[in-house]
């Protein structure tokens, strides 16, 4: 993987993904990871909300946007995976048996579906930002641009703090009952996509620190270590562990943004 510029994206072939800057963002680091675990070479085009040609040749608004050749531009984490699984299939990242894929879909819809990890984690740290004027959580201005856009409501702040919270313990539960069993992987003794879905969203719940994460901006850091600090330090260890265990054996340290 590499980073390019518009221009070289636009007249190049191939798979190319455009992502968040600056920010270890779930959804743009998810699709890093799918990529880069099915060996698939990929251009990464640094997301930019005021340039609008990007927005015209991506065909979306924001990040992350996976663009293979002519084919119609894939957004939404399912869709991108999908992509991926089409275009190389080995490393398999989805299970061959339905329930096992039904299943693995089904959680990691917990971890990056609307209402889920990444979603109410993203509230907290605008919630965070408008509630203290900036000087914690995220900078003002753009907790101010990303409230509506998300459906930042106070009323919303403590029933997404209280999903952060279970469904971390579901998968810390999920995390024991694998190692006990002598697996290495959530759901067994292959990677699978929900092992980089887990890992990608931690990094806005726990950031990794600046020498495996050094592209992350030092505003956006504080944001991120200010927003929640009793749902920070509420991360169970086994979780932190495993994130660590994927990003060493199966993705790519330091992580560049």
């Amino acid at each position: 993987m590499k980073f390019v510029d518009l221009e070289e994206a636009r007249i190049s072939r191939g798979a190319r993904l455009v992502v968040v800057p600056g920010l270890p963002s779930p959804y743009s680091e998810a699709a890093k990871g799918i990529l880069k675990v099915k060996g698939i070479d990929t251009l990464l085009v640094r997301f930019s909300r005021s340039d609008d040609g990007l927005k015209q040749w991506s065909g979306w608004h924001n990040a992350p946007v996976l663009r293979i050749d002519e084919q119609p531009p894939r957004t939404h984490w399912s869709d991108i995976l999908c992509a991926a699984e089409s275009l190389r299939e080995s490393p398999r990242l989805v299970p061959v048996d339905p329930e096992e894929r039904e299943r693995m879909m089904g959680l990691s819809h917990e971890l990056l579906g609307e209402g889920g990890l990444a979603w109410n984690a993203r509230l907290l740290v605008i919630d965070r930002g408008l509630t203290t004027e900036g000087r914690e959580g995220f900078p003002l201005r753009l907790a101010q641009y990303l409230a509506p856009k998300y459906g930042h409501a106070p009323e919303r702040v403590g029933l997404a703090k209280a999903n952060v919270l279970a469904v971390l313990a579901r998968f810390a539960d999920l995390a024991r009952h694998a190692r006990a069993r002598g697996h290495a992987y959530l759901l067994g003794d292959s990677l699978t996509a929900l092992d980089i879905y887990l890992a990608s969203t931690l990094g806005v719940l726990s950031p990794m620190p600046p020498d495996q994460c050094p592209g992350l901006l030092p505003a956006l850091r504080h944001a991120l270590e200010t927003a929640a600090p009793d749902v920070r330090a509420g991360v169970p260890s086994i979780l932190l562990e495993h994130r660590d265990f994927v990003y060493e054996r199966h993705l790519e340290l330091p992580v560049e943004l």
